[in-house]
């Protein structure tokens, strides 16, 4: 029994190697997108406890940011595998996901930003996002 549980075991580990290795080359991505997350959560907060005085709430954090940031990684990870399958060498559509996932988060912290320091600099790149978004 106990060799028995001792190979289930290193299935399971075994795949979930795999699994890390398959996904490694867009682990810079992912990072990048995960300090994205936790630099709009410290801005968001800034901004909150400046306008609210609110107190900062984990709860928050767990019920809307975990769940963007987690489905942001799997659209990633599902771009990724969707390029390796069909070969795509052209344009690679994890990266155009990339780009449009943390572009979004970086608009956030913009606009969170300008809101807290009213800083021109914030302003001109939120003016600026605004042209190239409008249809």
């Amino acid at each position: 029994m106990k060799d028995w549980l001792l190979s289930i075991y290193n299935l399971v580990y075994a795949c979930m190697v795999g699994l890390v290795a398959y996904f490694l080359p867009i682990h810079d991505l992912i990072l990048f997108i995960t300090v994205l997350f936790i630099t709009d959560v410290i801005v968001g907060y800034l901004k909150s406890r400046k306008f609210g005085n609110k107190r900062f709430e984990t709860g928050i954090i767990w019920r809307k940011t975990m769940p963007r940031w987690l489905f942001s990684v799997v659209i990633l990870c599902l771009l990724f595998a969707w390029d390796n399958v069909h070969h795509q060498t052209m344009v690679n559509t994890y990266y155009v996901g990339g780009y449009f996932i943390s572009g979004t988060i970086i608009a956030s912290i913009l606009d969170n930003a300008l809101k807290i320091t009213n800083w021109k600099v914030f302003k001109g790149l939120k003016e600026k996002i605004n042209i190239k978004t409008q249809y």
